[in-house]
């Protein structure tokens, strides 16, 4: 595929539309728990989840779509086309100049942690599956400017393997789950314990990488005041997101997950890079002074993020000052599209202003080779 653009999108979602699971699900089976919309008495559009409406009172994340950035559509009716249409979205990339999106899901949860608040497994496993065939069936198929990435259920350890192995080997280039499962579903082991190590080896071996999207667990988060504004709360929310990986960031590194793994690729999405080389180097620091060494931890933090990790970032223009110590080779440029964050459709210019100044073979990695590299796509 030639790039028109040379610009790879490595964080981007899609709108699920309001059929999704009650046209693939059982209805017979599972009744009104399926995902679906329901309208309250005022008209507005919410979507019920397992029988209970979804905490996010948006119904659809599309605020960059918005006449006014920020403004989230009430009803299906009001979605822009471009959140849910393959064909409508395509244009929206050629006015922003990007040549392809690496997708991740928006209804299901940014990191597919709200699929995984079903409290039955069986349903959970359904509805996950119902989500990775009609990404790849509506996107996937769509052409090679979009690859589709599928969640992983984590109800247990075995269906999140068995399901990853399915939709890796239908098209999947990447595997979406939330960072802290433990925190859904307090039964499940930490992300330290070597119960999901047959999770990672059939990751490790498809080849294709796991993606942490940031965002996705409220208790990792800084709380939200509910005596704030609503303009005060919707800016504090997307601030606490990007931060809020630092945790995942320095879990991965300090869990031993990477040794054992040394061909495992993960993705921190929507982290940014400007904290990042403080979380290096304090993972570094605490390696070095520890008892980890002592304990069997051979490879360096730093070391074994530059061998296996990769950092998302958008708007960001001062983390790019310590690109070297972060690794040129480690960060992907992202758009965010339709999220209210997102810097379409001005992103050539975020762009010429964030990495204006770098070597051209630098911002040829950051824009294009390292997510292509990572997700096997043509340039």
């Amino acid at each position: 595929m030639a790039l028109r653009f040379n610009v790879v999108s490595a964080d981007d979602h899609v709108q699920e539309p309001p059929d999704l699971w009650t046209s693939r699900v059982s209805r017979e089976r599972w009744g009104d728990r399926i995902p679906h919309v329901t309208t309250l008495p005022d008209g507005v559009e919410r979507w019920t989840i397992d029988g209970r409406l979804k905490e996010d009172r948006r119904f659809a994340a599309t605020g960059a779509l918005a006449d006014e950035r920020f403004r989230e559509p009430q009803n299906w009716s009001d979605v822009p086309a471009a959140a849910y249409d393959p064909e409508a979205r395509l244009a929206a990339m050629d006015r922003d100049g990007v040549d392809v999106q690496i997708l991740y899901p928006s209804v299901s949860g940014i990191g597919g942690e709200v699929l995984g608040t079903i409290q039955d497994p069986e349903l959970e496993v359904a509805c996950v599956r119902a989500y990775n065939d009609w990404v790849l069936e509506t996107w996937g198929a769509a052409g090679p400017r979009f690859v589709p990435q599928c969640i992983a259920p984590i109800s247990s350890v075995e269906a999140a393997k068995a399901e990853v192995e399915r939709a890796v080997k239908a098209g999947h280039r990447g595997v979406v789950m939330p960072p802290f499962p433990w925190h859904i579903r307090p039964e499940l082991p930490h992300l330290h314990d070597e119960a999901w190590d047959p999770l990672w080896a059939t990751i490790q071996d498809a080849g294709v990488p796991i993606c942490w999207h940031s965002g996705t667990s409220p208790r990792n988060m800084l709380e939200l005041d509910a005596d704030w504004n609503d303009a005060t709360s919707r800016a504090f929310e997307s601030a606490r997101r990007p931060v809020s990986s630092a945790m995942v960031v320095s879990s991965f590194l300090l869990s031993r997950i990477g040794e054992r793994f040394p061909k495992l690729k993960v993705v921190f999405a929507a982290a940014g890079i400007n904290w990042l080389s403080f979380q290096l180097e304090l993972s570094d620091h605490e390696w070095q002074s520890s008892m980890l060494q002592k304990e069997g931890m051979t490879v360096k933090p730093s070391d074994l993020f530059h061998r296996q990790c990769f950092v998302t970032t958008w708007f960001e223009k001062a983390g790019f000052t310590l690109r070297d110590f972060i690794g040129v080779d480690n960060i992907m440029w992202q758009s965010e599209f339709p999220m209210e964050t997102s810097t379409w459709p001005t992103s050539s210019d975020f762009i010429a202003r964030n990495l204006g100044d770098l070597p051209e073979g630098e911002r040829r990695k950051i824009l294009v080779e390292n997510a292509a590299g990572l997700y096997g796509i043509p340039t």
